[in-house]
């Protein structure tokens, strides 16, 4: 059977280098995890920056089979700018493919909730023939004979991507601009890249407070050739992914993913074929290590308010906001405890009604960890209340409206919590009496189709720990 399919892969490459093109976009059955791997527009959409390694092992059981080793790594800067950049290496028999790319994307500015992005990537792609070691069935092969052979060219790549609440849409053409590359055999054509497209199709819709379900279709095509891959994906809690889906002429695909503390990614995939490969190979294994790095701010032991004895006196509180998870100090404003009422007075009745304020009336900007200008007096209030009331410990809940993917606003209501939080700490309150919680889009107070109901779900819930 090794003699027989090294003689089928040779075939192939034969039939490969005699009509000039090959297989230029790898396969992949996590791309889920990781759509920047086939459209540039995703470079820096999630504000983080993220680095995924993945390794496909396909056919296994088959000498020869093709093996994937992916690696890449994107970010955002400036807002609406993102960068990203990879490596590809893959083989197949005694044919190697070495691919190098860098990536820019651009955010369009449209109204809420829309989001668009479209991308760019060039890079460098080489393919090798290297027949060492081949079943030699043709002593006059020229391929065997004519030793390795090099080809490089270059690479380039247009991509486009579309988000309206749950909704994502995105397009990419893979070597947009086509080129050849001749190689030294004697008879035979060179090496070109041919004009790919690649076109995905994705909704998120929320079950409950812990599951979502993602069905999905991607679309690979060159000329009148196509593949469509049929996906649904489940997320809890964004801790844990499972999914199943069919890529019509292969099979079906299993995959599961982890996250760790929000920081560290694993996947894994395996395709069980049903066609072709099927009589005489096993499936293929993939996975993927992913690291997702988000800039936190740091507090500044400078702008600490202290107070002594519970002693009344003039304080200082620093007001922060955050732009992109920066963190800006943006004034100092004074205020006054004036001087009268003991500890003791400030009943549990109060405390409520002052918790409930700046409960309510604070608010963020959209798609920003920024708390609106008009809740910095209920903060201040809070503020101060919290550090004449030690005995009090709080909890924060970070929600949003539903612009964006689910992920995107997970990260996101995880930011506006840690920026009120952060707000209270720089100001003296002990970190240990508050505790975050964050939910996404997930639990709405009002309806996410005006200005104004947006702006009331982009919001951070109080509660005392009793």
């Amino acid at each position: 059977m090794r003699i027989q399919m090294k003689y089928i892969l040779c075939s192939a490459i034969v039939g490969l280098l005699t009509h000039i093109s090959a297989q230029q976009t790898p396969q992949s059955n996590l791309y889920n995890y990781n759509r920047f791997s086939f459209n540039p527009a995703y470079a820096g959409v999630n504000g983080c920056t993220e680095v995924y390694f993945s390794h496909l092992n396909q056919w296994v059981r088959v000498s020869g089979a093709p093996t994937t080793s992916f690696l890449s790594a994107n970010t955002a800067f400036k807002n609406v700018w993102g960068a990203g950049g990879s490596v590809l290496i893959d083989k197949l028999g005694m044919l190697q493919q070495v691919a190098a790319s860098g990536s820019l994307s651009y955010g369009l500015p449209l109204p809420e909730p829309h989001r668009l992005r479209i991308g760019l990537t060039a890079g460098y792609y080489q393919f090798r023939v290297n027949p060492e070691g081949a079943v030699v069935l043709d002593g006059a092969d020229v391929i065997v004979n004519g030793g390795t052979q090099s080809s490089s060219i270059i690479n380039s790549e247009l991509g486009i991507m579309y988000q309206f609440k749950g909704l994502e849409v995105s397009a990419s053409s893979k070597q947009v601009l086509q080129s050849f590359s001749n190689f030294g055999y004697t008879g035979l054509d060179g090496y070109g890249l041919r004009r790919h497209l690649i076109g995905y199709l994705a909704y998120t819709q929320r079950i409950n407070d812990k599951f979502s379900i993602k069905p999905s279709l991607m679309y690979k095509g060159i000329d009148n050739v196509g593949q469509l891959d049929v996906n649904a994906d489940v997320n809890y809690k964004n801790l844990f992914q499972f999914g199943l889906g069919y890529r019509t002429g292969v099979g079906v695909i299993g995959r599961a993913g982890l996250n760790i503390r929000d920081l560290f990614f694993l996947g894994y995939a395996y395709e069980i074929p049903m066609k072709n490969i099927a009589s005489y190979g096993a499936g293929s294994h993939e996975v993927i290590l992913g690291l997702k790095l988000c800039r936190k701010p740091k507090d500044d032991p400078r702008d600490t308010m202290s107070m002594v004895n519970v002693t009344p006196q003039i304080d200082t509180v620093v007001q922060i906001q955050y732009v992109t998870d920066t963190l800006v100090v943006e004034k100092i404003d004074t205020i006054f405890i004036e001087r009268g009422e003991p500890v003791q007075r400030i009943s549990d009745a109060e405390a409520e009604r002052v918790l409930d304020l700046t409960s309510r009336r604070l608010e963020f900007e959209h798609d920003k960890a920024i708390i609106l200008r008009k809740s910095y007096g209920e903060l201040e209030s809070l503020t101060n209340l919290l550090l004449i009331r030690k005995d009090l410990k709080i909890k924060l809940d970070g929600h949003t409206d539903d612009n964006g993917s689910e992920e995107y606003n997970m990260e996101l209501s995880k930011n506006r919590v840690q920026a009120v939080k952060d707000f209270l700490v720089s100001n003296g309150v002990a970190p240990e009496r508050i505790e975050t919680y964050y939910f996404g889009e997930s639990k709405p107070i009002t309806d996410n189709s005006t200005r104004e109901g947006r702006a009331q779900n982009r919001r951070v819930e109080m509660h005392f720990i009793k």
